[in-house]
C-alpha cells in the first residue's frame, strides 16, 4: 500500500513538475523587427558624429561591420579587450568608430573621420567617398546601419 501511494505521488509530481505546451502562441525565435531612428547616416568630407537608436529594445550591441558592400568578405569585429574578451560596445572601422554608452544602451554613437584622416592601413588617402555597413544585434534579431561619407 505504501508503494502504491509512493508511486501515485511520484506520478503526480512528475506530471505537475513537467509542463508540456504543445501549442504556443508565439514560435521560438520570432522577434520583433528592430525599429531604428535612422537606417542610414550621411557625413560630409569633414566627417562628424551622429547618434542612432533602437526604439523597441532596451539595449543592442555591435555584431560586425565591413566596408563597401562586404564584397571582399573582410569583416570588422568589435574590439577585443586586453583580457581577451570581446567588447561588443565598441567597434573601430579605421575611418569610422562606433560606441554604445553604458548609460544609454539603446543608442549607438558613430564618429566618422574627415576624408584626409586615416587611422588604418586599409584606408586610401585619395578616397572621395566611403561606405560602411554595421550589423547590430539585440539577441536573435539583427539590423544593419549604412554609413556614407561623400
Amino acid at each position: 500500500m505504501k508503494r502504491l501511494h509512493l508511486g501515485l505521488l511520484s506520478l503526480t509530481l512528475f506530471f505537475t513538475a513537467c509542463s508540456f505546451d504543445f501549442v504556443t502562441s508565439t514560435p521560438d525565435g520570432l522577434w520583433d523587427e528592430m525599429k531604428l531612428s535612422k537606417k542610414e547616416l550621411h557625413f560630409g568630407p569633414n566627417g562628424g558624429t551622429d547618434t542612432i537608436s533602437v526604439k523597441n529594445y532596451s539595449s543592442w550591441w555591435f555584431s560586425s561591420a565591413c566596408d563597401d558592400d562586404c564584397a571582399n568578405d573582410i569583416y570588422i569585429h568589435p574590439d577585443t579587450l586586453e583580457t581577451g574578451y570581446t567588447d561588443f560596445h565598441n567597434i573601430d572601422g579605421g575611418w569610422w568608430k562606433g560606441k554604445i554608452l553604458k548609460d544609454s544602451p539603446n543608442k549607438a554613437i558613430i564618429t566618422v573621420n574627415s576624408l584626409e584622416t586615416c587611422e588604418s592601413e586599409e584606408c586610401d588617402k585619395k578616397t572621395t567617398s566611403r561606405k560602411a555597413v554595421i550589423t547590430m544585434t539585440a539577441g536573435d534579431i539583427f539590423s544593419t546601419i549604412m554609413i556614407y561619407q561623400e
